[in-house]
Formats: C-alpha cells, structure tokens, sequence
C-alpha cells in the first residue's frame, strides 16, 4: 500500500480502482485529496491513504490514458471513508494495449494471425545479454549467430534467410528502425534488450498493415512507459569476460503528462579475442494527453556503438583448437543513430479516431575489416614471421594436414591492412490511420482501418582501402555509391464480425521509384553538366497485396478464450541497393549489368497461408497457440550470401507451430507460490521448386576429399540439374569423377522437376524445440530453460560435409541451457523496497557450437556464445 505523508491524525481513505472496460485492478494511480494528501494505488488496485485531517473534499483519481474521476465534496471523518469500486474509462491512447489485462497469453488479441508476445517480466527475469536470447524460445524463429550480444540481429521468422534478418521488417513502437527498410533493411542497428518492455512477432497477414518486407514476419519491440509513479531506477549488472552495464532511468506522470529519460552504457570484452563492444544509448520520451479527446507521444534516441566487430570467423582447425581465438585486432565497427519519433492520436468522434506518425532518423555505419586470407596452418610462422606469430598464433603447434587452413592478416609490401565500409543511411516518413468502430446492429459490426504512408530514405557508401597499416584510418576510395528512394503506399482493412466469426479483407499497395548514383563515376565525366539528377540510375515499380484473415470465437470469458483463425496473403520483400538495379528478361533470366532501359528487377512475393487455434483456459492456467503455415516464395534472386538465382526461383517453405504454458501455482489455488511450465515446438519443412542458381563461393572455398567428392556424387546423382563447365566455358555433360573436380571452373544449378528436386533451403531447421519452467514465491523467482535446433544447412547445395576453411557444410544440432535466480524485496525503506537481487546464467553446460557461417569465405565459422554468469541489482533512489 502506498501512504500519503500528512501533518494531522484523523479518517482514512479507501478503495479500489479497476479498469471499465475489462475489470482489471489499475496500479500506480494517483489519488490526490484536495490539497493536503496524495498517494496511489497498489499493485492489487487498492487504495489506502490514512491520517486525512477531518474535512470535506474534492479527490481527484488520475492515470495517463484514462479519463479523469474527480469526487466532489467527499467528507472525511474519524473512521473510515470507502469510495467503493471506482471504474476508470479508457480515452483515445498510445499506451501499450497489453498493459491491463487480466490474463496475458502468449500472443496478441490485437492481431487477427498469428503473434507472439515476449512479456516485460520475462525480460526483468532472464535479464538476457539481448534480443536473440528472447527470441530463440519464439515458435518459428530460427537464430543465427555471429558471437555478439545481438547488437545485429541475425534471426529467421518460418524459413527467412537470417543474415542481419533482412528479409523481416523490424519496428520499435511500430516505427521502422532498420538502418534503410527498403534499400538496405539489415539490421545493424538493435535495440537493447534493457530500454524494452516487450517484444511482439507477428507473421500472419496483419503484416500488410505494418510496412514493406511483410512476407516472412515482423518483429516490433515495446520500449518501456514512463512510469506512474515519479522514480529514479538505477540497474547495475556485472559478469564474466568484463560485462558491465549501468541503466538509469527517471520519470513518472504527473497530472496527464508522462516523461522519461533513460540512459544506458553497456561494455563486454566479446567470446573470442579482440570482439569487445562499448554500447552508450540515450532515450528521452513524453506522453501526454491532451484532451479527452488527444494524446502524443514524442521519443528522441540517441545510439552509439563502438565494436572491435570481426567479420572474420574461424576455420574448422582453429575452432577445434580453440574457439576464443580471434587474431584480427584492427577490425573497428563504429555506428551512431540519432532518432525521433512522433505519434499524435485524435478522436474523431465516439467511433473514430485519427493516429498522426512522423519519424526521422540519420545512421551511420563506419566499419574497417582487416584484410585476411587463408593459409595452410604448417606455413603461417613463414607467412606473417616470427613476431606476428608469437603473438598471435603460439597455439599453433605440432604438424597439420593439408586440411588444415587458418586466417591470417594478408600482407601487402610486408603489412597487414584494412578496407572501410563505411555507410551513412537517413530515413524519414508520416503516416495516417484512421479507424473506425462501427455497428450495423447488435450481431453485424466491424473496424474500418485506413493508412496512408509517405517514406523516403537516402544511403550514401563507399569503400576505402589502405596499405601503410592495419590501423590506419584514411585511404583511397574506391567506391562512392548513393542511392535515393520514394516509396508511397497505403493499405484498408475491414474487419467484419458477425456473432462470434471475423471476417477481415485486406490490401495494400506499394509505390516505390529507386535511384543509383556511381559518385566516382560521375565525378570523372567530362559530360558532366552538374544538374541534380546526372548519371542517375533508375528503377521504378508497384506492388498490389491482397490478404484476409478469418477468425471464428468458440469460446469466450473472462479466464477462458479458444479462437480458430485461418489468414492468406500475398507478402513481399521489395528489392535491396544491391540487386534493384538488375534487369529480367520474359524468360525470368538475370541481366546484371543491364543497359538502364531494361532495368526492371521487381519485388519477391509470397503466396503465404496459415490456420491456428489459440486460447487460454482453465482459469488462466492453460494458455497456448498453434499455427500451420505454408508460404511459396516467387521473383526469388536474393538467395543468401554469394549465391543468386540467374533464372528467379521458387521455394516452398512449411511448417507447424505450438507454443503453450501451464501454471500449476493456480492449480493449487496458491497465492504464495508461482509455478509455470512452457514450450515452444518449431516443424519446418523446405523445398527448392525452381530455378537457375550460381553459388560465387563454391569454389572460394578451401575443398577436401570429403567435399570434393560429395559434390561429384551431388552431380552424378542428378545430372540434369547441373551444368558444369570445364576451361574455356565448355560444358561438360558426361559423368565425372572426382579426378575431375579440379578441372570445373563454374557449375550452375537447376532445380524442379526433372533436375535437383529435393533440396532444403538454407538455415531451415526442421526442429526446434524450446522448453522452461518459472518458480516464484513470494519475492523469490527461479528459472530454467532449455532450448535445442535441429541440423540445418547453410546453401543451396546442402552440403553434409564441411570445408577446409569453414564456409560450406551443415550446421550440426545442438542444445543451449539457461537458469536464472533472484529476489525482490519488500521494506518501508523506501531504497530496499523493490529492490531486486539477480543472477542469470547462459549456456551453463558451456555447448561449444557452430553457430553459423553467415559470411561464408568471408568468415567461415561463427561460433555460439560461451558460458556467461552475470549478477546485477535493481533498486529506487
């Protein structure tokens, strides 16, 4: 309970506040006693101010989304004076639609498909090093990693290629916050898991509302409300390999106006030798409502990171020797963001209501990668000679086959040296919605829902190189790109509800103009007549996308709710600056290097379907979803890193997901003691159903007999799908062996009936399992999870074996156990009360993995995060 601080001893104030439109207790409301008390509400709802000197007043009931209760002439005595059930109506808000509630399943009420919500308590438990940790439990996603701490996000939604989850479009409070989400989607900026309070998945048609790249999913973080009552948090944690991370937060509503400002500065020393990351991110946001009528909401980010960011992964002998071990010490990866982000909210009228959005932001990708290559591991002491070896590379001793490859710094003129990649993306757009509720009669009503999106971005790149040292940071430049791109779109959305089954129609259209401009190119012209648009290269395109959802209620009450739903959409992933500007001929063959009157590279669609039954039951206790899903994927070229469809392909990717949780603490009608047992089950299936592809690093890669002799094997087995060419372009048609592998200087692979026909995607597993359990009593929690991926290839050619430098072969199953332990307290004091105690261990049993080989030659193998142990403390000041 929370006190007012009084002068005079007289009557008390109680009662409850709930939500009216549902019922659920409200906490944290201010409760002001004319001029001389004030206080709030419990966590229960309940409100208790004592010692009120005796008197009549006017007591005002006040929280930011809600409508104002003020009770006049209240009359306090020397007993007790009960103000009853106080019922608060909602207003038009911005505020989180998760937050009052009185069960919480797994997934959203406000999505017709299917979701997956992460809960803010989840996060406050696990504590995770970031957003991959959380997400990995989600059914349908597939992480892949590159031994960071999710600062680039590498994840997979139903079969999505991961590499900086570029096929997925990612928002934060429902506004995009990929670096470019057009021209370049990937996710090199991720938000720290410790500024959020939840994180939604949502992958059925509701997508065609939220943006472009809507095939495959959508991932939208919830960044935490200012509180509702004023408080300077402060959150301290510390771990293994020099992890420490400060978060300090201050803010807290008053009257109708909601402020924060939070400051977090995060360092890790990284896995491996030379990763280490120094994160300093800085929010300030307000929420205000306006009017019974209005609210806005107003965020300003700042984001700076500083990375020793290696692209440069381990080959099979160094991983197997010892996984720490990185060598390249001048790679630098520095980004800052700076973002701002508006939504003003307007109702209307009693059905409809207005919501505003404005958003802006500049990035900046300054990144210097130190030129290596591979070397046989008996040459690399003669290769980079007696100093850089005893500093670097002591642990390799004994003899070594010629299999055994590692990298090295390459040297030029006796130096190693790096090459920048350095990116600058600004991004800015408004959007309107407009919604409106309305009701045919007492069975037949629905939610119109219009938007309109304006959006444009620019991306500037160029690429330096050096040779006088591994640290020098100037150069010549090489490249100097920009790209600029308009993109107008807007969808409708009407869902229809009879009784208890939803109908809900869809479409959206896109309109999107994209230019490229060759800098050095144009610099060098002597045409050149200086007008704006000189050397502009063009691509020009539109998109319509239907979808519907179905949805039909059997079941519905306050603790018990079962819902089927079925959805069917077409999704897109409009082209990227890297593959926009190619030509396609009738016939679906690849240009590209097209003359510019035949550029006309258009989006990848999908032919995406799904049906699911979700609900929670018994009470509350049992909660869970499970979705079918089968997406056909069309226009494909972009297939993964290095590999490109030269005639488009098509891919079928399927699959089943379950996800629930069972709480045996109600079971036992215990209000002391929490027990909750979940899962998450992931079934995928994929297909190659056609195509011309050309895979650029198949014969990069460092080959061994194993290798060398499965792809001639691959070959022989289906001779059709395959064109391997010999010197001097001659195809040859014959049956090889594998005295001929040396001799192939290209192969190009057709899929479908008649040619290779069995093949898997890359980085679809076909299982993924996700199990854990949550203890509370009373201010104690305990967590365990275990969470377990199915093998899984990583190209077209679904390799089983690996190669000699680690870019080609399958990833093999592995499993990842967590815990966590901690405690809040409860005190008078106002410091040690809330204040909480935790300890969060990852990959306790310490899995040594292959995480993924997402640079492929580049990198080779990436491994998965070793174990960590961090504790912290959260507390008041």
């Amino acid at each position: 309970m929370l006190f007012a601080v009084l002068s005079a001893r007289s009557g008390d104030l109680k009662g409850k506040v709930v939500a009216a439109d549902c019922g659920a207790s409200m906490s944290f409301v201010s409760v002001q006693v004319g001029e001389i008390a004030h206080g709030y509400s419990d966590e229960s709802g309940m409100i208790l101010l004592t010692d009120i000197p005796s008197g009549v007043y006017n007591v005002s009931i006040t929280t930011l989304g809600y409508s104002k209760i003020v009770l006049a002439s209240i009359e306090i005595g020397n007993s007790v004076t009960d103000l009853g059930t106080l019922r608060m109506e909602p207003m038009v808000t911005i505020m989180d639609p998760f937050e009052i509630v009185y069960v919480r399943p797994p997934y959203s009420h406000h999505y017709n498909g299917t979701s997956n919500v992460i809960q803010e308590e989840e996060l406050r438990k696990v504590q995770p090093l970031g957003s991959e940790e959380l997400l990995k439990k989600v059914a349908g996603v597939n992480v892949a990693g590159d031994m960071g701490i999710s600062n680039r996000l590498n994840i997979g939604i139903r079969g999505s290629y991961p590499r900086r989850s570029e096929k997925l479009l990612l928002l934060e409070d429902g506004v995009p916050i990929a670096p470019a989400p057009y021209l370049s989607p990937s996710a090199y900026y991720n938000p720290p898991t410790d500024r959020l309070d939840g994180i939604e998945v949502i992958k059925g048609a509701d997508a065609l509302t939220m943006g472009p790249n809507n095939m495959y999913g959508v991932l939208n973080y919830i960044t935490k409300k200012p509180a509702l009552k004023p408080e300077l948090r402060a959150s301290l944690t510390g771990g293994q390999r020099g992890y420490n991370s400060q978060f300090i937060t201050y803010g807290g509503t008053w009257k109708n106006l909601g402020a924060e400002l939070q400051v977090l500065n995060k360092f890790f020393d990284g896995f491996q030798n030379n990763t280490s990351s120094h994160i300093f991110n800085a929010t300030g946001k307000v929420y205000a409502d306006l009017s019974d009528r209005s609210t806005m909401y107003m965020k300003v980010n700042y984001h700076q990171e500083n990375s020793k960011a290696t692209y440069s992964g381990q080959t099979p002998l160094t991983f197997a020797l010892d996984p720490v071990q990185n060598p390249f010490d001048a790679d630098d990866l520095a980004t800052k963001r700076y973002a701002l982000d508006m939504i003003y909210k307007y109702k209307l009228s009693d059905n409809v209501v207005l919501t505003s959005t404005g958003y802006a932001s500049q990035f900046t990708r300054d990144w210097w990668r130190q030129n290596t290559t591979l070397i046989l591991a008996n040459d690399v002491r003669g290769y980079v000679g007696e100093d850089l070896f005893a500093e670097k590379y002591s642990y390799l001793q004994g003899s070594f086959t010629n299999d055994d490859y590692v990298r090295v710094g390459r040297l030029e003129n006796g130096r190693e040296s790096t090459k920048a990649r350095n990116r600058l993306f600004r991004v800015a757009g408004v959007k309107e919605e407009l919604e409106w509720n309305y009701s045919i009669n007492e069975d037949l009503n629905g939610t119109l829902l219009v938007g309109l999106n304006a959006h444009t971005e620019q991306f500037f790149n160029q690429e330096i190189v050096n040779d006088s040292s591994r640290f020098s940071r100037s150069g010549e430049i090489v490249k100097d790109q920009k790209y600029l791109l308009s993109a107008f779109s807007g969808f409708v959305k009407n869902q229809i509800t009879y009784k208890k089954l939803s109908v809900s129609p869809m479409l959206r259209y896109e309109l999107v103009n994209m230019r490229k401009f060759n800098l050095l190119s144009i610099a060098s012209d002597p045409l050149n007549d200086g007008s704006k648009n000189y050397g502009a290269i063009n691509n020009s395109f539109g998109q319509m996308l239907p979808g519907m959802n179905v949805n039909y209620v059997l079941l519905d009450s306050t603790l018990n709710h079962l819902e089927l739903y079925s959805g069917a959409y077409m999704g897109y992933t409009p082209p990227t600056s890297s593959v926009g500007f190619i030509g396609v001929d009738e016939e679906g063959s690849v240009n590209t290097s097209p003359e510019e009157e035949n550029i006309n590279m258009r989006p990848e669609l999908s032919r995406s379907y799904e049906f699911g039954v979700r609900g929670y039951g018994a009470g509350g206790k049992l909660q869970g979803q499970m979705t079918v899903f089968d997406n056909t994927i069309e226009n494909y070229y972009a297939a993964g890193r290095k590999e490109a469809f030269e005639t488009l392909g098509s891919v079928n990717i399927r699959g089943l997901e379950l996800n629930g949780s069972f709480d045996f603490g109600k079971l036992l009608n215990s209000n002391k003691h929490e027990l909750i047992l979940g899962f998450s089950c992931t079934w995928m299936q994929s297909k190659i159903l056609s195509g011309l592809l050309k895979d650029s690093d198949l014969f990069k890669a460092r080959h061994t007999d194993a290798t060398k002799q499965e792809l001639i094997d691959k070959i022989n087995g289906e001779r059709s799908g395959y064109s391997v060419y010999f010197a001097n372009d001659s195809l040859i048609e014959r049956t090889l062996t594998v005295s001929d592998f040396d001799n192939i200087e290209s192969i190009e692979f057709g899929f479908g009936q008649g040619e290779i026909q069995n093949n898997a995607a890359p980085y679809v597993p076909n299982q993924i399992i996700s199990v854990n359990m949550s203890y509370g009593f009373e201010g104690f929690n305990f967590g365990l999870s275990y969470s377990r991926v199915g093998a899984q290839y990583t190209e077209y050619l679904n390799f089983e074996n690996e190669t000699a430098e680690g870019a080609i072969g399958k990833l093999e199953a592995y499993g990842i156990l967590d815990a966590n332990i901690g405690y809040t307290f409860k005190s008078k004091s106002k410091i040690i009360d809330g204040m909480n105690l935790f300890v969060a261990g990852k990959n306790l049993l310490n899995e040594i993995y292959t995480a993924s080989r997402l640079h492929r030659v580049s990198s080779g193998i990436m491994p998965g995060g070793f174990r960590q142990i961090n504790a912290g403390i959260i507390f008041n000041l």
